[in-house]
């Protein structure tokens, strides 16, 4: 039966998600992801999943929801799973070593990086992985130099930048410190160097498959 709408009308039915295209299933989960609907955007993510279990960018969005919502060892999954099939995804990739780095995996996270290294070296992705692995070796300075400078490129996403600010303003206050390890599962973004608020939840995902971070 239809609900009404604000002016009595009744309004259609939503369409059961096996009449939606994958294309169309992954853009309702971004925005529903945006509008802080994770239960939806969990759905929509699974539905497309459930059609194309190979789906690397399905992967990648619900890994990065599973990671906002600090269920660390699903986000780890899907992010690793979407790095697997699309290995050339550089967000993707650069989330995955972040979510490694803040369980206290500092290895895991540099050889998860490794490849952004085949990318310009003005790339602000490539520059915020070497800021961090700096920051967290106990050279706060060289880490803040890299970092500023991602800040402060013209064609740093926004969302990318509010992160690295985040960052660099616990490196001026003396807050940075060497990551720890978490429960599986349980894991905070705010659990690590001193990098809360760090980019492994949905936004940097959002504002990627937009086109905001990812230079062509």
């Amino acid at each position: 039966m239809s609900a009404p709408n604000e002016h009595g009308a009744s309004l259609p039915p939503p369409a059961p998600l096996e009449l939606l295209e994958t294309d169309e299933l992954l853009a309702l989960g971004l925005r529903a992801s945006a509008a802080g609907d994770a239960a939806s955007a969990l759905s929509f993510f699974k539905g497309a999943l459930a059609r194309h279990p190979r789906h690397a960018q399905a992967h990648w969005m619900l890994g990065a929801e599973y990671a906002a919502l600090q269920l660390s060892d699903r986000a780890h999954e899907h992010l690793a799973r979407a790095v697997e099939l699309d290995p050339a995804q550089p967000v993707a990739r650069f989330q995955l070593g972040l979510l490694r780095l803040t369980r206290g995996d500092v290895e895991g996270a540099q050889q998860t990086w490794q490849a952004l290294d085949e990318r310009p070296a003005d790339d602000p992705l490539r520059r915020f992985g070497r800021g961090l692995l700096l920051l967290v070796r106990g050279r706060p300075a060289e880490a803040r130099l890299a970092l500023r400078a991602a800040a402060d490129d013209p064609a740093t996403d926004p969302a990318l930048r509010r992160d690295l600010e985040v960052v660099l303003g616990r490196i001026a206050g003396g807050e940075a410190s060497v990551p720890r390890a978490a429960a599986p599962d349980r894991v905070s973004v705010r659990d690590g160097p001193s990098l809360a608020e760090a980019p492994i939840g949905s936004h940097l995902a959002l504002s990627a498959y937009a086109g905001g971070v990812v230079r062509p």
